[in-house]
């Protein structure tokens, strides 16, 4: 249940349904915007939020570009009458139709299991679309009946062409001679009720004989068709009679083919205008970065933002504040103070907004680890429903939604309550609010109320299950700062807000002198506990970032020294097999030596001959694995790396054999023969990465695809050549292009960049169904 019954504009939903329902391609897709409904199951709601989802990846991907051209008229009253038949635009409507079913259809059954969700809507479809090919026998792209539909019409078409040649022969032979006279007006030959006629001069039109067919407005011209021709023009009238009764023949056809399919197109057509709607949900989801949340029994979220305010401030270039909140069993109420103009109302309705966006089957604009529960009733009283008509103030209309939301709330509502017993004295206002506030906890129902009473925020603090929050105020700038503090109660910053907008320092003090001394020393010290309170977690903030950095430098140092080891034992390893290898020869040697010596008898000639072969053998074995020498030069400020590994760095030091390695901050030692320079190429990008931010993070969130449709031209060419130029650094050879199709120039002006870039080693198009010649494939050399 929602209540009130205008819930949908207190909240501004329906707002945000018209946002929604413009970037809906059709009529028919905006028309099912009037039959979404709330719901709190959540297997219906999960279909709706995953279907979108899918569309959304399906549009990020651009994997199904598709027009849905909907809006047309199936005749379906008359279509079944003998002897209706289609005219030709309704035919070529419902063709282009035809082919636009066909392209999803196929797309979804051949995606099933990777979009299951949208795949099911598609899943009956039972056209016939062999109707395409039979409206493409017959009409032309431009709508037309092709002459060659049928033999008899080619027939016909070629008796018209050769008679009209005749007539235009003869009339033009006509109307020379007429002209010679003067007997015409100064125009040309004419067609008049479908025949060719003479522009006569009204004064000589009983000297050209004739019918006359028609006149000018002013009656100065007489249009006559020439006796000689009338019989041919009858000629061709009857010929034109039987092209149109010929024509008629084929659309009745034609036509019958499309009505014995009626009920399978009603259907698709009915599955594209849902198609087209939740489409709208996932352009909006993707323009507004709104996510699909879990559902769990209670409520934690995280960077909500109110969408409307934020496109709002977005015009005004001012950046809105994130809204984090939760709700569970053990804190089942926020009480919120805090300043006016603080924000204490928009973070009530950017709550009631998600909530009813999310039970009408939309995502939502938050983080992904954001968790939702559902509730089967939204009770809200926010703004003023004074009414002269029905006798009721502003106090009243709030006690009326009050009487509404206690008498029918439960542990399965979500109630928001602004202001909660405003609109009377203040004396007896705040014990109603206390009463009210009272009966919503024992009812286990949740919900978040704002006020700036006193007893309600020490109410809050006596009942287990509720939290006082303060929206947060910059004291010493005195602006609030529209951040939801949870755990305290706000001050009202009353004195601070007046001082502010200019009001008289005389009345300011006499205010303060007769404010109740509790409730100002209450108040001042919620005050100061705020101040302190954002200090502290500014110095708190800055110290989590340098040990956030810290953490990174140690794992990337960890990291490197990994690969540096791995190489390490890699060297030693191969090392050890080598020498292994040279003693095995070695002692081999040694064998046949003393053999040798042995069978020479102690021949001396022949002894020093064997251990001369020897030494020279033995030298060789040694020099199989020389010691590590090398022609390259190195020198500090070189771009190198560690072999095996694609992390680059700068020399910073080198001693004899010795260098030592910047990292991107993080510095290390290895011996020169482990490492390799980078190529000239990539040499000053990779020094500029690495002096940026870490090589590693930059590496890890690299996308290798770009979309620079709706660029001007030269902006897209520096996006591109960036791309190209960061894909170097980071190894990646493969890299995809989104310029979109549209007139061909983006596209044309990317690849004629391209063709001129060495770097480039090859260029295509993406496949047909993943976007075709709206996206560029590049392969780097």
């Amino acid at each position: 249940m929602l209540f009130p019954k205008n819930i949908n504009k207190k909240l501004g939903f329906d707002q945000f349904l018209e946002f929604a329902k413009n970037h809906c391609e059709t009529e028919l897709g905006k028309s099912i915007y009037q039959k979404i409904r709330f719901t709190h199951q959540s297997e219906i709601l999960s279909l709706w939020l995953e279907q979108t989802k899918e569309a959304q990846e399906i549009l990020e991907e651009a994997q199904l570009n598709v027009s849905l051209p909907l809006d047309f008229d199936l005749h379906e009253k008359t279509a079944h009458i003998q002897g209706f038949f289609y005219e030709t635009e309704s035919i070529q409507e419902i063709s282009d139709f035809l082919k636009s079913s066909k392209k999803v259809d196929d797309f979804f059954k051949n995606n099933l299991e990777e979009y299951p969700k949208l795949s099911r809507v598609f899943k009956d479809i039972a056209i016939d679309y062999s109707l395409i090919d039979q409206v493409d026998q017959i009409l032309d792209p431009d709508g037309s009946i092709k002459p060659s539909a049928t033999p008899m019409l080619r027939k016909i078409y070629g008796q018209i062409k050769k008679l009209e040649t005749s007539i235009f022969k003869s009339s033009n032979s006509i109307f020379l001679h007429a002209k010679e006279k003067g007997l015409l007006a100064d125009t040309e030959l004419g067609i008049k009720n479908g025949r060719v006629v003479l522009p006569v001069l009204s004064e000589y039109k009983r000297k050209v004989h004739g019918v006359l067919i028609d006149q000018s407005g002013t009656g100065k011209i007489s249009y006559i068709e020439p006796i000689e021709i009338v019989s041919l023009n009858n000629d061709l009238s009857e010929l034109q009679i039987k092209k149109r009764q010929e024509i008629i023949t084929i659309l009745k056809k034609i036509t019958t083919h499309i009505v014995s399919n009626l009920r399978d197109i009603k259907i698709a057509r009915q599955n594209l205008a849902f198609y087209d709607f939740v489409r709208s949900k996932a352009r909006l989801a993707s323009d507004w970065e709104c996510q699909l949340p879990k559902f769990d029994s209670h409520t934690y979220v995280i960077n909500s933002k109110h969408p409307l305010l934020k496109e709002r401030l977005k015009d005004e270039n001012k950046q809105l504040v994130p809204l984090d909140y939760s709700l569970d069993k053990n804190n089942r109420i926020i009480v919120i103070s805090g300043p006016n103009a603080g924000g204490k109302s928009v973070a009530l309705k950017t709550v009631g907004l998600l909530q009813m966006m999310l039970q009408h089957g939309f995502l939502v604009p938050c983080t992904a680890e954001s968790t939702f529960q559902l509730f089967e009733h939204i009770f809200i009283d926010i703004g003023d429903d004074q009414s002269i008509e029905s006798d009721l103030s502003t106090y009243s209309s709030h006690l009326k939604s009050v009487k509404h939301i206690v008498n029918f709330c439960n542990n399965k509502t979500l109630i928001l309550m602004d202001e909660i017993g405003t609109g009377t004295d203040p004396m007896f206002g705040g014990p109603i609010a206390e009463a009210v506030l009272e009966s919503i906890h024992a009812k286990n129902a949740y919900g978040i109320i704002t006020t700036h009473f006193s007893n309600i925020k020490a109410k809050a603090d006596q009942l287990n299950g509720i939290q006082n929050a303060a929206m947060l105020f910059d004291v010493e700038n005195l602006i609030p700062l529209y951040k939801l503090q949870v755990g305290k109660p706000g001050s009202s910053f009353s004195f601070e807000v007046a001082s502010n907008i200019g009001l008289n320092k005389k009345i300011i003090k006499r205010a303060k002198a007769l404010t109740d001394t509790k409730q100002y020393d209450l108040d001042e010290l919620l005050s100061d506990v705020q101040s302190q309170q954002e200090k502290l977690k500014e110095k708190e903030r800055v110290l989590n970032k340098k040990l956030a950095n810290a953490k990174d430098y140690e794992r990337e140092y960890r990291l490197l020294k990994e690969q540096i080891e791995n190489h390490k034992s890699q060297i030693i390893q191969q090392a050890n097999t080598q020498a292994s290898s040279i003693i095995k020869s070695a002692n081999k040697e040694i064998e046949k030596t003393i053999r040798l010596i042995k069978e020479s008898a102690a021949d001396k000639k022949k002894t020093n001959k064997v251990r001369n072969s020897l030494s020279q053998k033995v030298s060789k074995l040694g020099k199989k694995h020389p010691e590590y020498s090398s022609d390259i030069v190195y020198e500090i400020g070189d771009q190198v790396q560690v072999k095996g590994s694609d992390t680059a760095g700068e020399i910073t030091e080198i001693k004899k054999n010795r260098i030592t390695i910047n990292f991107g901050g993080l510095t290390t030692k290895t011996s020169i023969e482990n490492i390799e320079k980078v190529g000239e190429k990539n040499a000053k990008k990779v020094k500029k990465y690495i002096s940026e931010s870490s090589y590693l993070q930059k590496q890890k969130n690299f996308k290798s695809e770009i979309d620079v449709r709706g660029m001007r031209t030269h902006e897209a060419l520096i996006e591109v050549d960036n791309l190209i130029d960061t894909a170097l650094i980071m190894g990646v050879s493969k890299l995809r292009i989104l310029h979109g199709k549209g007139n061909g120039i983006l596209r044309t002006e990317i690849r004629k960049h391209l063709k001129l870039n060495p770097i480039i080693a090859d260029m295509s198009y993406e496949r047909v169904d993943l976007g075709g010649e709206g996206i560029s494939i590049i392969e780097l050399s």
